[in-house]
């Protein structure tokens, strides 16, 4: 098959599920329009829509499939929809979870509130409404994005985040550690729940010891050299699910810590060894892995068989390719 990713790379996985697809066999490009300090690259054309728009013309004609990221086609109000439909082209929505998280629903569902989207829920619902007029298929991550999707496509799908877990070299906490240094790397404050955190550090101030950095505005290259020398990875405390962070942790063989909604971890494999933690609690979660060295060797080992075991691009990637047989 000849498969176009775009135009928006987010977490890498636009790259990592690239490369994949063309170990496979198939002709698989994507092109990313979207660029931050995170500075991914995976293997994607790093691009913008002008250069893109120079090329639709040879896409349109050349691909089989278009898989568009992040509610993004290759134009901002969608007006290329309408002509992929009309040239019989198979297309997915691959949703990620700030583009189609509505204020009603997150109040309704999550028990924390959430800092805004880039969009207002009126504009959310008017673009999900376009979209599903001209694409019947989205993907998301997991069950805490399925419900704002669920009834706007005829069919949804949930695949987990893909990591090429080949190239994360293993590095498990010590048991002999008496002083673990725990990481928090968020990308945005507010949505992670830093501020709990932080504060939650300061409680264990003199109580317990241990070292502590916050990474920010880093190169996803250099945080992931940084994170080999955790020994406790917290991720975000807010949302109900967990991200790529804890993927490319637990890959590592970190133990992660993160607030799961119950609805939310009832849907993941029952293996899920991320510790549980709200803002009222995680003072006293990261007391007890800062206490027990042994219990962080353990969750760090069962948190790279998990992802050997459900997030490997080659299994994830095995599952899309289920899903494209079916558009």
């Amino acid at each position: 098959m000849k498969i176009v990713h775009a135009p928006t790379e987010i977490a890498g996985q636009m790259g990592i599920i690239c490369k994949e697809l063309r170990s496979r066999g198939h002709h698989a490009a994507g092109f990313n329009c979207f660029h931050t300090y995170l500075n991914y690259k995976g293997d994607i054309i790093n691009t913008d829509a002008f250069e893109v728009m120079k090329e639709l013309d040879f896409l349109v004609e050349n691909t089989d499939i278009f898989h568009f990221h992040n509610a993004n086609t290759f134009f901002q109000d969608f007006a290329d929809l309408p002509l992929l439909k009309e040239f019989g082209k198979k297309m997915v929505m691959h949703h990620w979870g700030s583009d189609v998280r509505t204020e009603e629903a997150v109040n309704r569902l999550n028990p924390y509130p959430l800092p805004p989207t880039y969009y207002t829920d009126e504009e959310i619902h008017e673009q999900l409404t376009k979209l599903s007029q001209y694409i019947d298929t989205a993907i998301v991550q997991d069950y805490e994005a399925y419900p704002y999707v669920k009834d706007y496509y005829k069919n949804v799908y949930v695949l987990p985040l893909a990591c090429n877990v080949e190239d994360f070299q293993v590095s498990y906490p010590s048991i002999n550690n008496h002083n673990p240094l725990i990481i928090h790397a968020p990308t945005n404050r507010e949505f992670k729940g830093s501020d709990h955190v932080e504060s939650a550090i300061n409680q264990l101030m003199g109580k317990a010891n241990f070292k502590y950095q916050i990474l920010e505005k880093m190169s996803h290259e250099k945080a992931l050299a940084t994170y080999m020398n955790a020994d406790i990875i917290i991720d975000q405390l807010l949302c109900g699910t967990y991200g790529m962070f804890s993927v490319e942790a637990m890959a590592m063989g970190k133990p992660v810590v993160a607030f799961i909604r119950d609805d939310v971890r009832s849907e993941f494999p029952e293996d899920l060894p991320i510790v549980q933690a709200t803002p009222g609690t995680i003072a006293n979660v990261l007391h007890e892995l800062v206490q027990n060295p042994k219990l962080r060797h353990d969750l760090g080992r069962a948190g790279r068989q998990y992802v050997e075991n459900y997030h490997s691009a080659e299994r994830v990637t095995n599952d899309l390719l289920q899903i494209y047989k079916e558009l």
